[in-house]
């Protein structure tokens, strides 16, 4: 059984190398270009990841080719839209339709539907990076077996990644653009984290994609 990452290691994980320290600078300055920047980031912290499920060092090397890069966040971010869809619908028809007590029921079960989703993303998101299986960004009840099947240290990862998105917003002391940089390190932390948390069953993963095809 591999030993779980403590918190630490994963802080370390986005500035452990000069190759970290690069990518998390670069990272932090394209985030300047608003939403592009934001794709670009997610779709280079997928190749980390696969990266880090396959031991093969470096696990940080640039951004290029960006085409591909580019690509693989647009379909990450197709995937939360996917995932957060439901809870959106139905907090748009309580808005919209349901009045009274039926709109007080459908904003519990937005919400129910909102944390569903967040919790079974990063399932999804890391058996999609670590397997190229497409499956896994349209499927969140596939995600979400992934996640439960994770256990205890699928909850620890959401520790470490609560944790680092709060300390994230430390950059914010630093005039504001500080925070560019402290959310890329944060997010890679988050990655990391899922990641190594989800390591230790990959028979898992390969099983559910082949029930699906």
């Amino acid at each position: 059984m591999r030993r779980s990452p403590t918190f630490a290691e994963c802080f370390r994980f986005p500035i452990a190398t000069p190759d970290a320290r690069r990518d998390l600078v670069l990272g932090g300055t394209l985030l300047l270009l608003t939403f592009p920047g934001w794709i670009l980031n997610m779709g280079h912290r997928l190749e980390v990841v696969n990266h880090v499920w396959d031991g093969e060092q470096p696990y940080f090397r640039g951004f290029a080719p960006w085409g591909p890069t580019f690509r693989r966040g647009l379909l990450a971010f197709t995937a939360i839209a996917i995932y957060l869809a439901p809870s959106c619908i139905v907090s748009g028809l309580a808005l919209l339709t349901w009045p009274g007590v039926f709109a007080q029921c459908a904003t519990w079960l937005s919400v129910s539907l909102f944390l569903l989703g967040i919790f079974a993303l990063p399932g999804g998101m890391t058996t999609n990076a670590v397997e190229r299986d497409m499956t896994y960004l349209v499927r969140p009840d596939l995600a979400l077996r992934v996640a439960l099947a994770g256990g205890r240290e699928y909850v620890k990862a959401w520790l470490v990644a609560a944790c680092a998105i709060a300390l994230s917003f430390l950059g914010l002391l630093a005039g504001g653009i500080g925070f560019l940089y402290s959310s890329v390190w944060a997010w890679t932390v988050v990655g990391f984290a899922f990641t190594t948390a989800l390591q230790d069953a990959p028979e898992l993963h390969r099983s559910s994609a082949k029930a699906v095809g």
